[in-house]
């Protein structure tokens, strides 16, 4: 029998190292993530929170106490120490369809899968993460180097490339183009889903 599939993300307490966009974070928004991949995954999963100190979740939210307690962006590495089939994403991330096919590729691949940058579509970004088990390699050998220039190191596969608009940055494709097809709306920099009044955020961000 197969392991549960993880669903990941990190919560820590905004600190010298956070810029100013994201200093909103707090539990309600593990809640509503862990919420948005309950309602659109038909599969066993795990929602596992790496945070810098101990939290009070209403949901079944799984907790691990990251290394650094003062984190930093660079520490979102810390979830490949799990070595499961996971999908990894940011605390401002949107669920907003089925999620089935992206999650029987963490079990069926070999390689990680992240988004194209969608400013720089010639690199990728790890606005999302689709981990096959086996990745434990990818925190062990980690130095403390910039998490998205860590990931292009590691040859990932293309989302866009696997999943053609499934997986969608908010600002750079959905602001403009709206939701289309999206199963997963990352958000980035500025502009966070509590900023913002449309219809698809209230209907998935619950």
């Amino acid at each position: 029998m197969r392991p549960d599939l993880v669903v990941a993300t990190l919560l820590w307490d905004s600190n010298q190292n956070s810029k100013s966009f994201s200093q909103a974070y707090d539990e309600s928004w593990a809640e509503k993530l862990y919420r948005g991949f309950a309602r659109n995954l038909t599969i066993p999963f795990e929602f596992v929170c790496f945070t810098d100190r101990e939290r009070d979740f209403e949901e079944p939210i799984t907790q691990r106490l990251m290394t650094n307690r003062t984190p930093g962006y660079g520490d979102c590495i810390e979830p490949y120490r799990l070595n499961r089939p996971m999908i990894l994403v940011g605390l401002d991330t949107i669920v907003t369809g089925n999620c089935d096919a992206l999650a029987e590729y963490c079990f069926t691949a070999e390689r990680i899968a992240v988004p194209l940058d969608p400013y720089r579509p010639t690199r990728v970004c790890n606005g999302v993460a689709l981990v096959p088990a086996g990745h434990a390699h990818v925190y062990e050998r980690w130095r403390g180097q910039n998490d998205m220039e860590w990931i292009r190191r590691q040859n990932p596969d293309v989302l866009d490339t696997l999943f053609p608009g499934q997986v969608l940055s908010y600002k750079c494709h959905v602001k403009p183009n709206g939701l289309g097809g999206a199963r997963i709306v990352y958000f980035h920099g500025k502009e966070k889903p509590h900023e913002i009044e449309e219809g698809w955020v209230d209907q998935h961000w619950r």
